[in-house]
């Protein structure tokens, strides 16, 4: 640690010879840049971040160069409120949104447009998963967002969107950091833009090991081991771009496999489990363009094996593939104060079991074949209409399934944003599709439903002063005919609809930008409203809460430009106390788990140590807290230990 200080106290004195005369530049984006930015997540057509019918948060590169994080985790933490992690089985981290556990299949995970969420139960893993170094900006939708993109959009949207350079360059960039045990960072990732007239070729790959934790890992029933070479973490990942003129190819490879001991209930004492998430994706659009009429239809392909573990001696296999074929077509309008968008997808899903099927190990089809088909249309319109008093936005979409029959979400709202202030107020409803494995899950001749969500979202902001700004919003959700997953006394569990379950809150963030400081703060709180039924997520001695999912949470980085060429970093987190089902001992126990602080520090020091590069040192976790994952229902699952305090290096090149 003290050659760390000497590293820092040597830079300091090196570029303060260098810039102390110099002009200072712009920190960043100026406020108004940063708040006026136009995204298209909520709509399908560019509207200004203000204006547009949704709760979106936009994360930049330079918020990530900020924030100093190293995965996803660590950057939604800082960034976003309402989102919140968890452990749910065989070392796999997935996501809680607004108090509600999202994982299976309650959120859409998108990269440049590809659907990442897998497709046997919807769920994205996280956890040294997806590489933040080439990445131009995040958009999130932190609500509904079924109305456009269906049933894995029921709690909120994510699309991350790689480098998109307008100009012929390039960039390398290397990661690492260590816990004074071993390796929990090690990534190196390259993009590259190739221009050439009217055809234009984007790149962008990464390849990069790492760990879960290196602390003991305690399971349901108090026996122990070391995480320490028991968690490593293993992703690359390739994205391909060429588009000439109006036509685009994409494909995008994932390859995401781990080790883990922890499996469902009690610790796994063997050599470590080899765990995957393998994916990938193609597709091939064509734009036409014709005053203001824009025709893109659209073909996309998804292949997967997901979950893919093998455990011979607990009598466990699973090696099912996914197919995804998509057609679809989109048709847009746009004027100046009117634009029109309508769309038609349909999918045509396949889950296929291993051309060898041992009764013993792998999961059988009840329907007796080795696959399982579905098919499903969906059409959506959009409509939003800017007036000089107020921007009125109608949408809905109509989804046909073979599994489940058809579901309905419209959604309203009214928003507009003045000079200094906006207003939105927002009605939608949403649903999530019990497709891929559930309904091969689901007992008896009946056919699961689709959950049906109603959201209510108001939300305010303000521009207080010239380089600050203030939003607050409040929510309500209810959900009915939840999905659940059973636990049966012998073999696989089942899937069934129950009941309802929902939450209400309030989230707020305030945004400074000046020539030497940058700041952000967010805040979250929700309330479990009562609802029946909900008994393996709520917490019996707390009414107010469900398990694992904290209900208060503060965020906050702040920023300041030393020097030309120097920025210091301070990022810190708050996590109020939470409750989860620990451990057994004769009965569940119930443990309520004391407030937590994260604490960590960088500094970014460009053009060194040569011209065109940028060298960033970072400290996570200064404190030492004890991060863990809550498991966020009643499901028998120890924490899994996480989040270490370390100590890292980012050095990027640019060409």
């Amino acid at each position: 640690m003290k050659y760390l200080y000497l590293i820092l106290v040597f830079l300091l004195f090196h570029f303060v010879g260098t810039a102390q005369d110099e002009k200072l530049d712009l920190y960043s984006l100026s406020l108004e840049d940063l708040i006026n930015v136009e995204v298209s997540i909520s709509t399908k057509s560019k509207v200004n971040l203000r204006e547009t019918p949704g709760i979106v948060t936009v994360i930049t590169a330079e918020d990530i160069q900020r924030s100093g994080a190293r995965d996803i985790i660590e950057l939604f933490q800082l960034y976003v409120p309402g989102f919140d992690f968890g452990v749910d089985v065989e070392g796999v981290v997935g996501m809680g949104i607004r108090g509600l556990w999202a994982h299976e299949g309650k959120f859409l995970f998108m990269v440049d447009g590809f659907e990442i969420n897998d497709g046997m139960f919807g769920c994205v893993p996280f956890g040294n998963h997806f590489s933040l170094d080439n990445i131009e900006r995040i958009e999130i939708i932190r609500g509904p967002g079924s109305s456009i993109y269906g049933g894995f959009a029921s709690l909120g949207v994510i699309n991350i969107l790689t480098r998109n350079s307008l100009i012929q360059n390039g960039k390398v960039t290397y990661t690492a950091s260590h816990t004074g045990k071993q390796l929990n960072h090690n990534q190196i990732s390259i993009g590259q833009t190739v221009i050439n007239k009217n055809l234009k070729l984007n790149i962008s790959t990464s390849v990069g090991s790492g760990s879960r934790s290196d602390k003991t890992y305690y399971d349901y029933y108090r026996n122990s081991r070391t995480l320490d070479n028991a968690s490593n973490i293993y992703s690359k990942n390739l994205l391909l771009q060429l588009q000439y003129k109006n036509f685009k190819f994409q494909t995008y490879i994932d390859d995401y496999s781990f080790e883990q001991v922890d499996l469902w209930d009690s610790l796994y004492l063997g050599p470590p489990l080899s765990e995957s998430f393998k994916s990938n994706f193609v597709s091939i659009s064509n734009s036409i363009s014709k005053n203001k009429l824009k025709i893109t239809p659209q073909i996309a392909y998804k292949w997967q094996k997901p979950w893919r573990l093998n455990v011979p001696d607990r009598n466990y296999t699973n090696n099912k593939t996914f197919r995804r074929l998509t057609p679809s077509l989109n048709i847009s309008f746009n004027s100046e104060n009117l634009m029109l968008s309508i769309g038609s997808e349909y999918y045509y899903d396949i889950l296929k079991q291993p051309s060898f099927v041992n009764p013993y190990f792998e999961e059988e089809f009840k329907n007796g074949s080795n696959y399982l088909e579905y098919h499903n249309i969906g059409n959506y319109v959009q409509l939003f209409w800017n007036t000089n008093y107020l921007n009125l936005s109608l949408g809905a979409r109509y989804d046909y399934s073979s599994e489940f029959g058809s579901a309905f979400v419209p959604r309203i709202a009214i928003t507009k944003a003045f000079k200094k202030y906006h207003f939105k107020l927002m009605w939608n409803k949403s649903y999530r599709t019990p497709g891929g494995i559930l309904p091969n899950r689901n007992p008896g001749n009946s056919k699961l439903r689709p959950e049906m969500g109603i959201i209510y979202e108001i939300e305010m902001g303000y521009a207080f002063a010239k380089n600050s700004m203030f939003t607050v919003n409040v929510y309500d959700i209810t959900f009915n005919d939840i999905i659940t997953y059973n636990e049966p006394e012998l073999g696989i569990g089942f899937y069934s609809n129950q009941g309802k379950i929902g939450t209400a809150g309030i989230e707020f963030g305030l945004k400074y930008n000046s020539n030497r400081f940058n700041g952000n703060i967010t805040f979250a709180y929700y309330r479990r409203k009562n609802a029946a039924l909900d008994s393996i997520f709520f917490v019996p001695t707390n009414e107010k809460e469900y398990l694992s999912l904290t209900p208060y949470r503060f965020n906050g980085i702040l920023s300041y430009k030393a020097f030309k060429e120097i920025t210091f970093s301070i990022t810190s987190s708050y996590y109020g106390s939470s409750f989860s089902y620990d451990y057994y001992s004769n009965a569940d126990i119930l443990v309520k788990h004391k407030p937590l602080v994260m604490v960590g520090i960088n500094a970014q020091i460009n053009n060194f140590p040569l011209r065109e590069f940028s060298t960033q040192l970072i400290m996570s976790n200064l404190l030492g807290a004890d991060f863990k994952f809550y498991q966020p229902y009643k499901g028998n699952h120890a924490p899994l230990p996480g989040l270490d305090r370390s100590i890292g290096l980012r050095i990027s090149y640019n060409y």
